[in-house]
């Protein structure tokens, strides 16, 4: 039987060329990915729901990259591991990162992510309060920082003016180009406030009540 002339259609392979066309152009229509693949519209409809699905598709590709974190690992460490993968796993398509915020995360293997984390702090014992607003700063962190990651080498233009303080500290910071440079130390250095921070709202949790695996209870 002779091979078939085109890869054969799939889920898998209708997000891997929607995330393509983000990175190149930062946008995709489902006619335009149906006419990159070279099927129809009706066609996509076999294995996606449309657009929604597709963009899903395309978190859980991003996604998949993340960290492992080990079970026995200090909530400390695998915050810091489970960012850093985080980071690196946008910053590789940027282009993608206004799609995906744009739309309520339900994509399972993402999901999946949020449980480990989720799981994790509340097995240290932080509130359920506590845990939203930990996995929101780091959300906001991991996906400015993976934007940052793909921003211009010249941040901010010279003013020409010889009175300008940034103009004055940009000449004398000495930051290294590339991912230990100004994006990646200021990364770093956000994240371990973060952590400071966890840590500070565990403490409170802890004055606040008495932890036990059926939930908190006051004190």
């Amino acid at each position: 039987m002779p091979r078939p002339s085109a890869p054969i259609l799939s889920r898998e392979l209708i997000c891997r060329t929607a995330l393509g066309m983000l990175d190149r152009t930062g946008r995709f229509t489902v006619p335009e990915l149906a006419q990159r693949l070279g099927v129809s519209v009706s066609s996509l409809y076999h294995h996606v729901s449309g657009r929604a699905a597709i963009v899903e598709g395309i978190r859980g590709l991003m996604a998949a990259p993340f960290a492992e974190i080990p079970a026995d690992a200090p909530w400390e460490a695998a915050v810091v591991l489970w960012a850093r993968s985080y980071r690196d796993a946008f910053a590789a398509h940027p282009a993608a990162i206004p799609a995906l915020v744009a739309q309520t995360i339900s994509d399972p293997a993402t999901l999946e992510q949020y449980d480990r984390i989720a799981g994790l702090l509340r097995g240290a014992g932080f509130s359920p309060n506590s845990v939203v607003l930990s996995i929101t700063m780091l959300d906001n962190l991991c996906l400015g920082a993976a934007l940052d990651v793909g921003a211009p080498s010249v941040i901010w233009e010279d003013t020409g003016r010889g009175d300008s303080p940034l103009r004055q500290v940009l000449a004398q910071a000495s930051l290294p180009d590339g991912p230990d440079g100004r994006s990646g130390q200021a990364f770093e250095l956000e994240l371990s406030y973060i952590v400071s921070g966890m840590a500070d709202l565990l403490a409170r949790d802890r004055l606040a009540g008495s932890w036990t695996a059926d939930g908190w209870f006051p004190s």
